[in-house]
């Protein structure tokens, strides 16, 4: 493939993004509800690609993930202590919602803990640091349907051109989704899939296919990829498709290992919270008025100003 062919695009879809101090969140993959189709966002740079179809070229042998994809074992969360309420609360304010639901609010005390300090100025930037050059990085927003697990179509849009483009892939991309860094031809590629899954074989899909409207997937051959809406004279167009289908063919063994780890994760999850459903409870916040508080009386402000000077006596001791 040729080098230094630069551009920029743009697409949409869905995926979860893996915590922890990997580069995977599992528990946020749970709560991400998937996305049919999502906003344009930008690919600062393209390498060369060549329309495909069954006869693609093998997959980079220098495309790899760097690092890591170990998904740490599910450690339920630790209990929450309770807060005990003030003792010296001087007024009391409880709350209750449409729900029944209660807030209590309480004043206590007044404070004498210290002014917050002054935030520290924020250093202006060196201009020796900000002349140096950025190392490139690859962009690469794509959003599509994943069908079956088996065939994916994407969608993109080049954000100068406006032009918008599809193309379906003989694989299950969204096995590369939880990467958002790899490595190609030795520049950093940064991508962000926003998917969602179509299972043909399911109830509603079924229904589809007895109203005679049944779910069309395109046949493409496996690991394939091809142009289905685009400039196909554009070698540029397809760069984002090769590169994460050269990521799926170098990456496969460890990808479909993070997807069961993932999977394993998610349900250990699910196992514990549906065995430790939450319990309702009614919060309580307290607070002790402070300096220029209008709750404070003529002693509260004496109290504070006697603490003050005390503070600045103590530090102007101190050698």
């Amino acid at each position: 493939m040729a080098k230094g062919h630069r551009g920029r695009l743009v697409a949409t879809l869905s995926t979860p993004r893996p915590p922890g101090r990997t580069i995977f969140n599992p528990t946020f993959l749970m709560k991400r509800i998937p996305v049919l189709f999502l906003a344009v966002t930008i690919m600062t740079a393209f390498v060369h690609a060549e329309d495909s179809a069954p006869g693609n070229p093998p997959a980079e042998a220098d495309t790899y993930i760097p690092g890591t994809l170990e998904v740490p074992a599910f450690v339920p969360p630790a209990p929450v202590e309770p807060k005990v309420p003030l003792t010296d609360a001087e007024a009391t304010i409880v709350v209750r919602d449409e729900n029944g639901q209660t807030t209590t609010l309480q004043r206590g005390q007044a404070s004498m803990a210290p002014d917050l300090p002054e935030p520290e100025p924020t250093p202006e930037p060196s201009p020796i640091a900000s002349s140096r050059p950025m190392p490139k990085v690859v962009l690469i927003n794509l959003g599509g349907t994943v069908y079956d697990h088996r065939v994916s179509v994407v969608h993109w849009q080049n954000p100068l051109t406006r032009e918008a483009y599809e193309a379906v892939l003989g694989f299950d991309i969204s096995l590369v989704a939880p990467i958002h860094t790899f490595i190609r031809e030795g520049v950093t590629h940064r991508s962000n899939l926003f998917l969602s899954h179509s299972d043909t074989t399911n109830r509603m899909a079924q229904r589809l296919v007895a109203l005679g409207r049944p779910i069309q997937v395109p046949e493409i051959a496996p690991d394939a990829y091809r142009l289905t809406k685009g400039d196909l004279a554009d070698p540029a167009v397809l760069a984002p498709i090769v590169a994460l289908r050269d990521l799926y063919l170098s990456e496969k063994p460890r990808l479909e290992k993070l997807r069961d780890d993932i999977a394993e994760y998610q349900a250990d999850a699910k196992a514990w919270a549906d065995a430790n459903p939450p319990v309702k409870e009614a919060p309580v916040f307290w607070f002790k008025p402070h300096r220029n508080s209008r709750y404070l009386t003529e002693q509260d402000k004496a109290d504070q100003q006697q603490a003050a000077d005390e503070r600045a006596q103590q530090e102007g001791e101190q050698p």
